[in-house]
Protein backbone atom coordinates (compact mmCIF):
# COMPACT_ATOMS: atom_id res chain seq x y z
CA UNK A 1 0.00 0.00 0.00
CA UNK A 2 0.86 3.03 -0.56
CA UNK A 3 0.99 5.05 1.95
CA UNK A 4 2.61 8.17 1.41
CA UNK A 5 0.50 10.81 -1.53
CA UNK A 6 -2.57 11.19 -2.62
CA UNK A 7 -2.82 12.56 -6.28
CA UNK A 8 -4.82 15.89 -6.48
CA UNK A 9 -6.54 16.18 -9.63
CA UNK A 10 -5.77 20.29 -9.27
CA UNK A 11 -2.81 21.99 -10.85
CA UNK A 12 -0.06 23.32 -8.12
CA UNK A 13 -1.05 20.79 -5.22
CA UNK A 14 -0.11 18.42 -3.62
CA UNK A 15 -1.44 15.84 -0.74
CA UNK A 16 1.14 13.73 1.25
CA UNK A 17 0.64 11.69 4.45
CA UNK A 18 2.30 13.58 7.18
CA UNK A 19 4.21 11.92 9.99
CA UNK A 20 5.43 13.29 13.91
CA UNK A 21 8.30 15.04 12.36
CA UNK A 22 5.63 17.25 10.86
CA UNK A 23 3.98 18.41 14.02
CA UNK A 24 5.20 21.50 14.11
CA UNK A 25 4.30 22.58 10.68
CA UNK A 26 0.87 21.34 11.20
CA UNK A 27 0.88 23.34 14.64
CA UNK A 28 1.05 26.34 12.21
CA UNK A 29 -2.33 25.42 10.58
CA UNK A 30 -4.20 24.65 13.89
CA UNK A 31 -3.41 28.44 15.05
CA UNK A 32 -4.50 30.05 11.84
CA UNK A 33 -7.53 27.64 12.54
CA UNK A 34 -8.25 29.10 16.14
CA UNK A 35 -11.54 30.06 15.03
CA UNK A 36 -12.99 26.54 14.91
CA UNK A 37 -11.74 25.22 18.17
CA UNK A 38 -13.12 27.82 20.09
CA UNK A 39 -16.41 26.96 18.07
CA UNK A 40 -15.86 22.83 19.05
CA UNK A 41 -14.22 23.05 22.77
CA UNK A 42 -14.72 26.71 23.32
CA UNK A 43 -10.88 27.60 24.01
CA UNK A 44 -7.23 28.13 21.46
CA UNK A 45 -5.65 25.03 20.20
CA UNK A 46 -3.37 23.45 22.73
CA UNK A 47 0.19 24.14 21.58
CA UNK A 48 0.45 20.38 21.49
CA UNK A 49 -2.40 19.53 19.63
CA UNK A 50 -1.01 19.35 16.33
CA UNK A 51 1.47 16.52 18.46
CA UNK A 52 -1.23 15.16 20.22
CA UNK A 53 -3.36 14.22 16.69
CA UNK A 54 -0.76 11.57 15.70
CA UNK A 55 -1.15 10.03 19.20
CA UNK A 56 -5.37 9.97 19.23
CA UNK A 57 -6.25 6.76 18.39
CA UNK A 58 -9.72 4.96 19.28
CA UNK A 59 -9.36 2.25 22.23
CA UNK A 60 -9.14 -0.74 19.35
CA UNK A 61 -6.79 1.13 17.35
CA UNK A 62 -3.04 1.90 17.34
CA UNK A 63 -0.89 5.00 16.05
CA UNK A 64 -0.34 2.62 12.77
CA UNK A 65 -4.23 3.27 12.24
CA UNK A 66 -4.05 6.95 11.71
CA UNK A 67 -3.24 8.25 8.59
CA UNK A 68 -2.91 12.30 8.13
CA UNK A 69 -2.46 13.89 4.94
CA UNK A 70 -1.39 17.47 4.27
CA UNK A 71 -2.66 19.46 1.37
CA UNK A 72 0.39 21.88 0.13
CA UNK A 73 0.44 24.50 -2.57
CA UNK A 74 3.34 24.55 -4.84
CA UNK A 75 5.72 26.65 -2.50
CA UNK A 76 5.21 23.51 -0.26
CA UNK A 77 3.15 25.52 2.09
CA UNK A 78 0.45 23.32 4.36
CA UNK A 79 -2.83 24.73 3.32
CA UNK A 80 -5.11 21.75 5.05
CA UNK A 81 -5.08 18.83 6.60
CA UNK A 82 -7.50 15.07 6.44
CA UNK A 83 -6.98 12.45 9.67
CA UNK A 84 -8.02 9.15 9.07
CA UNK A 85 -8.43 5.94 11.40
CA UNK A 86 -8.25 3.06 8.95
CA UNK A 87 -10.18 -0.11 9.17
CA UNK A 88 -12.60 2.01 11.97
CA UNK A 89 -15.40 1.34 13.38
CA UNK A 90 -15.44 -2.27 10.79
CA UNK A 91 -12.80 -3.16 8.10
CA UNK A 92 -14.27 -1.74 5.48
CA UNK A 93 -14.77 1.57 6.96
CA UNK A 94 -11.98 4.87 7.35
CA UNK A 95 -13.17 7.17 9.62
CA UNK A 96 -12.22 10.96 8.82
CA UNK A 97 -12.14 12.69 12.26
CA UNK A 98 -10.79 16.03 11.22
CA UNK A 99 -10.65 18.00 7.84
CA UNK A 100 -9.76 21.54 8.24
CA UNK A 101 -8.54 24.17 5.61
CA UNK A 102 -6.34 27.28 6.16
CA UNK A 103 -9.26 30.02 6.31
CA UNK A 104 -8.15 32.15 3.51
CA UNK A 105 -8.37 28.55 1.24
CA UNK A 106 -11.95 28.31 2.09
CA UNK A 107 -14.80 28.33 -0.14
CA UNK A 108 -13.08 27.85 -3.39
CA UNK A 109 -14.13 24.64 -4.17
CA UNK A 110 -10.23 23.43 -2.73
CA UNK A 111 -11.81 21.42 0.31
CA UNK A 112 -13.62 19.46 -2.44
CA UNK A 113 -11.11 18.35 -4.59
CA UNK A 114 -8.87 17.58 -1.53
CA UNK A 115 -11.55 15.06 0.12
CA UNK A 116 -12.45 13.29 -3.62
CA UNK A 117 -8.74 12.91 -3.99
CA UNK A 118 -8.48 11.22 -0.20
CA UNK A 119 -11.70 9.13 -1.59
CA UNK A 120 -10.14 7.57 -4.61
CA UNK A 121 -7.11 7.42 -3.05
CA UNK A 122 -8.76 4.90 -0.09
CA UNK A 123 -10.96 3.27 -2.66
CA UNK A 124 -7.74 2.14 -4.19
CA UNK A 125 -7.44 0.95 -1.01
CA UNK A 126 -10.27 -1.43 -0.99
CA UNK A 127 -12.16 0.85 1.27
CA UNK A 128 -15.79 0.70 0.55
CA UNK A 129 -17.22 3.27 3.27
CA UNK A 130 -16.16 6.60 4.95
CA UNK A 131 -17.90 8.11 8.21
CA UNK A 132 -17.18 10.69 10.23
CA UNK A 133 -19.33 13.32 12.34
CA UNK A 134 -20.36 16.73 12.07
CA UNK A 135 -21.48 19.14 15.40
CA UNK A 136 -24.62 19.66 15.65
CA UNK A 137 -24.18 23.04 15.46
CA UNK A 138 -21.81 23.43 12.60
CA UNK A 139 -24.51 24.19 9.96
CA UNK A 140 -21.59 24.92 7.59
CA UNK A 141 -19.90 21.68 8.12
CA UNK A 142 -23.19 19.69 8.00
CA UNK A 143 -23.81 21.14 4.39
CA UNK A 144 -20.49 20.58 2.99
CA UNK A 145 -20.42 17.29 4.30
CA UNK A 146 -24.11 16.70 2.34
CA UNK A 147 -23.13 18.09 -0.56
CA UNK A 148 -19.67 15.77 -0.81
CA UNK A 149 -22.95 12.79 -0.26
CA UNK A 150 -22.67 11.87 3.04
CA UNK A 151 -25.80 11.10 4.77
CA UNK A 152 -26.60 11.11 8.17
CA UNK A 153 -27.21 7.58 9.80
CA UNK A 154 -27.71 8.98 13.31
CA UNK A 155 -27.52 11.34 15.96
CA UNK A 156 -25.14 10.69 19.12
CA UNK A 157 -26.12 12.28 22.76
CA UNK A 158 -24.82 15.05 23.78
CA UNK A 159 -20.90 14.76 24.56
CA UNK A 160 -18.13 17.38 26.37
CA UNK A 161 -15.42 18.62 23.96
CA UNK A 162 -13.46 20.89 25.84
CA UNK A 163 -15.78 23.78 27.60
CA UNK A 164 -18.88 22.96 25.09
CA UNK A 165 -21.16 20.05 25.04
CA UNK A 166 -22.08 19.34 21.39
CA UNK A 167 -24.74 16.40 19.85
CA UNK A 168 -22.69 15.05 16.44
CA UNK A 169 -24.31 13.86 13.57
CA UNK A 170 -23.12 10.83 12.48
CA UNK A 171 -22.92 10.70 8.65
CA UNK A 172 -21.56 8.14 6.34
CA UNK A 173 -20.71 7.71 2.93
CA UNK A 174 -20.42 4.57 0.14
CA UNK A 175 -16.80 5.15 -1.40
CA UNK A 176 -17.39 5.93 -5.29
CA UNK A 177 -15.20 2.90 -7.18
CA UNK A 178 -15.70 4.82 -10.66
Amino acid sequence: MDNSTILMDIAGYSAKRLQPLDAEVLQQLYAQCTEFAYFIDGQPPLSTAARDEFLAVPQTKTTQDKYIFGLFDARNVLLGMIESIRHYPDNQTWWLGLMMLAPEQRGKGLGSKFYKAFERWVAVHGVRQVSLSVVEANEQGLQFWKHMGFEVIRKTPPKQFGNKTHILYVMSRIVNTD
